[in-house]
């Protein structure tokens, strides 16, 4: 029951904030791939954000392999650069909430930004430290057209996965292209990946 609470304050957050929403999917050779995320200043000052970001995929051949995962972070700014992080992640069967810090970088010309959240994760009276980055460039190329190129990752004890996209952004609205995941286990050699094509749309 505490867990169906959480996912549903996690959700609920989501469609309550007046934000921006990307909403991406991938058709790769192994799997489906739909992403969406949300960060949004939600007050006047800056001060305080809420970031979300939901990740499925469904597995072509077997339903079992199929993952979710909803994550949340409601950070208060100390800088512009700087922030404390709370929140958690429900990952299909459980929940593990979050303390930490949100770090971020923009240049001038708001076309590359660097954003993280390394926290420290509680389960099952065990604490272990994660890191969530995004690493972006979207430079012009004309008025309307311009590159999209993004690194999703995310790094805990037991794993690392990557998502990796690569093409065109037309008026920041839509982007599409080439799509790379990768993920990892730390106690096997095995890297799984999954290629395909992408298309991207900010609401």
């Amino acid at each position: 029951m505490k867990k169906c609470l959480l996912v549903i304050l996690l959700l609920s957050l989501n469609m309550l904030v007046s934000a921006q929403i990307t909403i991406e999917g991938l058709a790769g050779n192994n799997y489906a791939h739909y992403l969406s995320y949300t960060d949004k200043d939600i007050d006047s000052t800056a001060k305080w954000n809420y970031f979300n970001l939901n990740r499925f995929t469904v597995n072509y051949n077997n339903n079992a392999l199929n993952t979710v995962s909803i994550e949340g972070q409601l950070t208060y700014q100390l800088k512009p650069w700087i922030g404390l992080a709370m929140g958690g992640g429900f990952y299909g069967g459980f929940f593990i909430p979050t303390l930490g810090l949100s770090l971020a970088y923009s240049n001038e010309r708001e076309d590359f930004f660097v954003q993280l959240y390394p926290t420290i994760g509680f389960f099952e009276k065990q604490i272990g430290p994660s890191v969530l980055g995004f690493i972006g460039y979207v430079p012009k190329l004309s008025t309307n057209w311009g590159l999209s190129s993004q690194i999703i990752f995310s790094v805990d004890p037991s794993e690392v996965s990557q998502i990796v996209r690569f093409g065109l952004d037309y008026k920041y609205i839509i982007q599409f292209g080439l799509g790379l995941d990768m993920f990892q286990r730390f106690n096997t050699s095995t890297l799984n990946t999954n290629t395909g094509l992408f298309l991207r749309f900010n609401l």
